[in-house]
């Protein structure tokens, strides 16, 4: 696109390749998988600082035509798809989950920070090198979920991907209770004016967003500690309270003045992911075990399938 200066982005090339696998497993047709997976094969090696990847990548060169890496908007997605391939192709593609691991320990060594005074865990964006923004999107709360998840299989590092998603999930809930409204803004600064974290006023409002209690629902699957479904609750009360509407959840332009007018519209995946996952978090029949399905980052469940030319899902 032309605000990119032409440049293709992180997210968008490594965002299709759970889809393309499925289709190739179930069409019997090798070219879609081949198709997705070459980007994620052209990026092995190419990291820069160490495991992660800046958000956007010349489609002429081959090579990076920025420094800035985050875990928020542009980037998000590619790193939940490395272990998430991984998981949904049996754990046979050993170098995704090599790749996933490297992003999580370059991660939490150059962007992993802490807030004052209350020592909140956050991921901070890389604007360069060492050059960190301390701000958080809340798209970068899928963050805890994502380790969650990768740290069920018995993994050198699994407990402390666990401790991390926990303080990170810990977070997220404060960028809701911190409000106004009891509803997170688009994202938040960190040490601002003394203070853990603040909205700001470019970016107060809050459109539904799911990734929060994503990670909520997923902190609750694999520790049953109620902590997360009480978050879960109020997050969904604030919702009931200040965007309900007679046909659904409206966005919010401030989260900190509820008596503005509600923006007229709701975004698609307030239905497809927020409110499913609030919905999965109370539903104690568990309907889409977590080892058997992955979520794609639509939250759709994709039966686990293995290699190209396996037999049947699982």
């Amino acid at each position: 696109p032309d605000w990119t200066g032409g440049s293709a982005i992180l997210a968008e090339y490594g965002t299709i390749q759970l889809e393309f696998k499925y289709l190739a497993h179930h069409t019997g047709r090798r070219r879609y998988w081949d198709v997705a997976e070459a980007p994620i094969r052209l990026l092995r090696g190419k990291s820069t600082p160490p495991g992660l990847y800046p958000t956007f990548l010349s489609p002429r060169t081959g090579g990076w035509a920025n420094k800035r890496v985050t875990m928020g908007a542009m980037s998000d997605s590619f790193y939940e798809y490395l272990v998430k391939q991984w998981l949904l192709t049996g754990k046979r593609e050993a170098y995704l989950r090599q790749m996933f691991d490297e992003a999580m320990v370059g991660m939490a060594r150059t962007m992993v920070q802490r807030s004052s005074p209350s020592s909140f865990v956050y991921v901070a964006d890389l604007n360069g090198v060492g050059q960190l923004g301390h701000k958080m999107d809340h798209l970068a709360c899928f963050v805890g979920g994502m380790l969650a998840v990768g740290a069920q299989d018995g993994g050198p590092l699994d407990a402390e991907y666990l401790t991390l998603a926990d303080a990170i999930g810990e977070t997220c809930y404060e960028m809701y209770r911190r409000t106004a409204t009891g509803l997170a803004p688009e994202y938040v600064n960190f040490n601002v004016a003394g203070k853990d974290m603040g909205t700001p006023r470019n970016a107060p409002y809050n459109i539904g967003r799911p990734e929060a209690v994503e990670t909520f629902f997923i902190m609750w699957y694999y520790t049953r500690d109620p902590k997360w479904r009480e978050m879960g609750w109020q997050v969904f009360t604030a919702f009931e309270a200040h965007a309900a509407t007679p046909s659904g959840w409206a966005a919010l332009p401030d989260v900190d003045n509820p008596a503005r007018k509600l923006d007229d519209k709701m975004e698609s995946f307030v239905l497809a992911e927020t409110m499913k996952y609030l919905f999965l978090l109370f539903d104690s029949s568990y309907p889409i075990p977590l080892e058997k399905y992955v979520f794609n980052t639509e939250a759709h469940p994709l039966g686990r399938i293995g290699l190209m030319g396996d037999a049947a899902a699982r």
